[in-house]
């Protein structure tokens, strides 16, 4: 007989996020529109919460885009942030002169909307066409890539040490957000970032569970940085070696919460040389538009 002093034990032998055994089965629950059941689990040592053995994935990305609410708010929030993390680093003559690439961009609204403002931004999406960033939906080139991005992707992510250590690497710069729960917190049933209905969502990180991923991909715990976004704490993070870009990160975030980046940007970004990429964009997307037609009608 199970009792509550005998919790039963999760098919799950190890943790993905540390490798340790020291896990609680929470409680199952019913996912995806298959409503597959899942076993909802909590690491004690590195204090991760995470759904087991993900089997419903290919049924949870079947569409994409399911009408994330908060999606366009979200994602202008964050290119203002970025917009002006970026101007800060060439003000300061840190900013970094490679493009950029946004990881798991949706539909490319905000890599679109860096382009539209100066940015050699990129984006790649294994589940979606991402629309929006045509014709640069891949990284950008062989060499090196300045900063990279990760808006509401942690969460799908099973193994985050795998991600950070393959995806994020030597990166100098590396902007994400995810919300993080309180330290030892397991949420309420009714949470609304479980998202079960949808199935995407699997993994629930803590500040220390985060750190520890950290640790185990290769990188100081210390080079991250948590800021409040406009509407939840705990909501935009920053991975990066340098304490400029740290200071530089928590400068910008508090601008833009406070909308004061619209009376510094429209003046900082033509300074710094930024100008939009919006008509040569246009230019270079006819022109692959042609050469793909080209193609098809020769023999």
């Amino acid at each position: 007989m199970v009792t509550a002093e005998t919790p039963p034990s999760p098919s799950a032998s190890a943790c993905p996020n540390c490798g340790g055994g020291s896990l609680t089965l929470v409680r199952r629950e019913r996912v995806s529109k298959a409503r597959i059941e899942a076993e909802l689990v909590h690491c004690g040592s590195c204090d991760f919460l995470f759904l087991g053995e993900p089997s419903w994935l290919a049924v949870a990305y079947e569409d994409s885009f399911y009408g994330d609410t908060g999606y366009v708010d979200r994602n202008l929030h964050a290119s203002r942030l970025l917009r002006l993390l970026l101007v800060i680093g060439r003000l300061g003559r840190f900013g970094p002169s490679e493009p950029g690439c946004d990881l798991g961009t949706g539909l490319g609204m905000l890599p679109r909307l860096l382009r539209d403002h100066g940015f050699d931004f990129h984006g790649t999406d294994a589940y979606a066409a991402m629309e929006l960033i045509r014709p640069f939906c891949e990284p950008p080139g062989d060499g090196p890539i300045g900063c990279k991005t990760a808006f509401e992707v942690i969460e799908h992510v099973p193994g985050t040490p795998g991600f950070l250590r393959d995806e994020v690497g030597a990166t100098p710069l590396f902007v994400f957000s995810t919300l993080m729960r309180q330290p030892g917190e397991i949420p309420a049933p009714d949470w609304w970032y479980y998202a079960f209905g949808n199935g995407q969502h699997i993994s629930f990180h803590s500040r220390r569970s985060f750190e520890v991923a950290m640790g185990q991909a290769g990188m100081d715990p210390a080079w991250l940085v948590c800021i409040d976004g406009p509407v939840h704490q705990r909501a935009l993070h920053l991975i990066a070696p340098k304490a400029r870009w740290r200071r530089a990160f928590r400068v910008a975030g508090w601008l833009v919460n406070r909308g004061l980046d619209g009376l510094l940007l429209p003046w900082l970004e033509p300074l710094v040389g930024l100008r939009t990429r919006i008509i040569p964009d246009h230019y270079l997307a006819m022109e692959r538009l042609r050469s793909a037609a080209e193609r098809q009608l020769c023999p």
